[in-house]
């Protein structure tokens, strides 16, 4: 999940084309004083896999395709515009493999900031996108430092549709700093992730007009971890309209480390991106939250809610760890 997505994970993890490179990568790795622990995943059944090899089959690549761990994990891998008309059977990667694909991505999330409709299928807790610092995530996981890709010929990038870092043999460093020398030249990071699927510029200028695409992605993982509890329909603040109508006219400061509001017609909840965490409100308390989020502080909120009941719910979450 996290060499897939582009998530920050507990190490690195290296998907090799091909499994002959699997002793070269291996002192590659072995070779960082600092690289703790690491996953390799090599084509085939390896009679040397050993904690840090794991042998798969199929492709993490290839759309409409399958990739295989033993005998009982199957991992589809799907395009990214023809997932609304293909049911989800099973665990499935959607790739933005190619123009057309990144084009319905951004008509999906257009619809959802103007109108609050999400596209169905993305909620799906066994579904999820690939490649996601190339659509506008954060970086933590994005680099070289946590995920690799090699290619059947030796190039090495992060990812299947990557621009080329480098070559096996490179010292790891030369490859964390093309990556950085990279995203330094283009205009909207992460410049490598996607590169040989999407136009940069193309990218860059989509990405830099939509600012809120973190907030959209962070929705999606929202409404998953929604739909896993056993909730299906929930409105988000920020896409098609907000909890309080005062807050449709002010953008929350944007961080790092992102919250969001949603609802239902019971309940509100906050869904915030350190670690994933859920909290279940209720749906005053929702809005005061959200007033908090919207108006950046208790001072600036207070002119629309009683600074009491605002300044309960900031340490409320301050004792859980989330600052609003």
């Amino acid at each position: 999940m996290a060499w897939a997505t582009g998530s920050r994970g507990p190490g690195r993890v290296i998907v090799l084309e091909d499994s002959r490179h699997v002793g070269e990568v291996k002192e590659m790795v072995g070779a960082e004083s600092e690289v703790g622990h690491y996953r390799i995943f090599a084509p085939g059944d390896r009679a040397d896999a050993d904690e840090n090899v794991t042998g798969y089959g199929g492709s993490f690549r290839e759309c409409n395709a399958e990739a295989s761990l033993g005998d009982d994990f199957y991992l589809q891998v799907q395009n990214y515009s023809i997932s609304q008309y293909v049911s989800v059977i099973g665990p499935t990667l959607v790739r933005v493999a190619d123009e057309v694909d990144f084009e319905v991505w951004l008509g999906d999330a257009d619809t959802a900031r103007e109108k609050g409709e999400f596209a169905e299928f993305l909620a799906n807790p066994a579904l999820l996108v690939a490649d996601l610092p190339g659509l506008g995530a954060p970086l933590d996981g994005a680099g070289p430092r946590h995920r690799l890709y090699v290619r059947a010929g030796g190039e090495v990038t992060v990812s299947p549709y990557g621009s080329t870092l480098g070559r096996l043999g490179d010292d790891p460093e030369d490859l964390d700093t093309a990556w950085q020398q990279a995203n330094a030249a283009g205009a909207h990071p992460c410049a490598v992730t996607l590169a040989t699927a999407v136009p940069e510029a193309r990218r860059a200028a989509a990405l830099e007009s939509r600012p809120w695409l973190t907030e959209y992605l962070l929705a999606v993982d929202a409404l998953r971890d929604l739909r896993s509890r056993g909730v299906l329909r929930a409105r988000v603040s920020g896409f098609g309209g907000r909890l309080r109508p005062e807050n449709s006219v002010t953008e929350p400061v944007r961080t790092p480390a992102r919250h969001l509001v949603l609802w239902t017609d019971e309940s509100a909840y906050l869904y915030t991106s350190e670690g994933s965490r859920l909290f279940e409100l209720n749906r005053a308390a929702g809005e005061l939250a959200e007033l908090l989020l919207c108006q950046g502080s208790v001072e600036d909120a207070a002119q629309y809610a009683r600074r009491a009941a605002l300044l309960k719910v900031q340490q409320f979450f301050e004792r859980a760890g989330v600052v609003l």
